[in-house]
């Protein structure tokens, strides 16, 4: 079952990236920069799942933390975006909702990569 789900997380990682690829090639460089983290979010998924395919646990964990750490990268920068945003448009009622997804943001972060064992 394992297999299964990791085949089909490669042919959907694959599949992402091409697309990607084919939007990162037609942007110009802000699309590009947005594009990026999720570039390299496809390419960790599709290592991981490759190398857990062949029984090669600690690279493919080193993918997950790859994956997670830009994903994180995009989440942080959304949100600081979003507090510039917010200032230099005087749109201070945005802060309740950027503090809201900043607390469950922090949370989860804590929670990926500080777990209590």
């Amino acid at each position: 079952m394992k297999k299964i789900y990791c085949i089909r997380q490669i042919l959907v990682s694959l599949t992402a990236f091409f697309i990607l690829i084919w939007a990162f090639l037609q942007n110009k460089f802000i699309g590009k920069i947005i594009i990026i983290p999720f570039l390299i979010c496809s390419i960790a998924i599709f290592f991981k799942n490759l190398f857990f395919l062949i029984h090669k646990e600690k690279i493919s964990n080193m993918f997950k933390y790859i994956f997670n750490i830009s994903f994180f990268v995009y989440v942080f920068g959304l949100l600081i975006y979003a507090t510039y945003y917010a200032i230099s448009n005087k749109s201070y009622s945005l802060f309740i909702i950027i503090g809201i997804f900043a607390i469950g943001t922090i949370r989860f972060f804590k929670l990926t990569f500080f777990k209590n064992k």
